[in-house]
């Protein structure tokens, strides 16, 4: 779901209003211009939540949050580990997930980097059949053994239309993801070549696609895979759903549900969980979104014409797709004073300004909000994901430390510590 203003709710969940406070308590915007917060708890209740009505195996989109220690809570929580690059794969790799439990699947794996992924066992999806070309050729060289214990699919794109978000679309019919559905008479002999390609991979997009859309073009990958078994004595025995739910930016209300997914699927797609195939999938946004938020001090407040603007130290630097294509990716924001209590009424039309030297650079416009002062702080709803890790480097802005609140003992502890400048000059040196 893309975040539409105008149904925006302006609720604010206790925990946040419970952390921002413990935090102001704790003087750590002190030292701290802004930090992410994210509430375990709520992560953990929706990976269980996961894990219990989809079966198989579940695992987390690294590249929504490549954070040591929350991909280290994502284990503890039965997740495997989904990546699509190299560093994913590694940073997977040393945080603790099992090989068998990473699923790799880069548009772009160099001959190295598959030679490694096959030795420790990852989960491979094949993404064209030039990539098949080279898989093939390094397990030529494998022992019948080895050969038996891999574990390979195809990335099956099923061509159909996108959806309301374009970019994010990446089961379309030019889609550079995949091999389209079209080659369909390739993709069998592929199989019936390789002994080894034991899955099919399927993933159209999440945000912006509503659960029909997805199932309706896992039906058509699936019609093909039943068609492959057949004639190759059920060669497939794992199907990959990859991509995830939209998220709800509008509320503070989680939907769809985990529940409402896999109801929805064993209405329309049985096998899945009748124990013809193992079924993977690959969420991201959907674990983690809701989980965390950014709180920003208000280093400045000013005026111009008739607008109000605060400014701010999340800006372009952390919500990256908000500001570029705006409007796209609104965010709610809520208004906590010095003393993190927050802040309602005579609300008057705001701006809030992000810190880098670009125009754009606004993270809020045209929003009714109370009055902001300076030294107030604001915080940003539903960026528990894809916010660190698409993190930038313009203007050389220091990336925030990283916190929990448990809601439970009212404690606030570390979990990441922010970015240092000896850090960033180093990164350019």
């Amino acid at each position: 779901m893309i975040a539409n203003e105008s149904s925006f709710s302006y609720d604010c969940l206790d925990w946040k209003k419970e952390s921002i406070k413990k935090a102001v308590e704790e003087g750590i915007f002190k030292e701290n211009d802004y930090v992410m917060m994210y509430n375990l708890d709520e992560f953990r209740a929706l990976a269980k939540e996961a894990c219990d009505n989809l079966k198989g195996l579940q695992t987390m989109a690294v590249k929504c949050n490549p954070v040591m220690n929350l991909m280290k809570e994502a284990i503890k929580c039965g997740l495997g580990a989904e990546v699509a690059s190299f560093g994913e794969l590694k940073i997977a790799e040393r945080a603790g997930f099992e090989p068998s439990k990473i699923i790799f699947d880069s548009p772009i794996k160099t001959r190295r980097e598959l030679e490694y992924a096959l030795n420790i066992g990852c989960v491979i999806n094949v993404d064209n059949f030039e990539e098949l070309e080279t898989i093939e050729e390094i397990v030529s060289t494998f022992t019948q053994e080895k050969k038996d214990s891999l574990v390979l699919g195809i990335r099956i794109n099923p061509q159909v239309d996108a959806g309301t978000l374009t970019d994010l679309s990446t089961g379309v019919p030019t889609s550079k993801f995949g091999i389209g559905i079209q080659h369909k008479d390739k993709i069998i002999d592929a199989y019936r070549r390789n002994k080894w390609l034991k899955g099919v991979h399927i993933h159209i997009g999440s945000q912006g696609f509503e659960i029909d859309s997805i199932s309706s073009a896992a039906v058509k990958v699936m019609e093909l895979t039943k068609e492959i078994n057949t004639l190759l004595n059920k060669q497939i025995t794992f199907f990959n759903m990859g991509g995830g739910l939209s998220v709800n930016f509008d509320t503070e209300q989680s939907k769809p549900t985990f529940t409402d997914y896999a109801n929805h699927l064993k209405s329309i797609l049985p096998e899945l969980f009748n124990g013809d195939f193992l079924l993977i999938t690959e969420f991201g946004r959907s674990y983690w979104a809701k989980c965390g938020v950014v709180i920003s001090n208000i280093e400045y407040t000013k005026s111009s014409g008739d607008r109000a603007i605060a400014v701010c130290h999340s800006g372009a630097n952390m919500h990256i797709r908000t500001v570029y294509q705006f409007p796209l990716w609104k965010l709610r924001v809520t208004i906590f004073d010095k003393n993190g209590i927050r802040k309602h009424g005579d609300e008057r039309m705001t701006d809030i300004a992000g810190p880098c030297c670009f125009a754009a650079d606004v993270l809020v416009k045209e929003r009714m909000l109370p009055p902001i002062l300076r030294g107030e702080y604001v915080m940003v709803h539903d960026c528990g994901a894809y916010m660190i890790s698409a993190y930038s480097h313009y203007n050389l802005r220091l990336a925030p430390p990283i916190y929990s609140f448990d809601v439970n003992t009212k404690k606030i502890e570390l979990i990441k510590k922010g970015e240092t400048i000896e850090e960033k000059i180093q990164f350019f040196s």
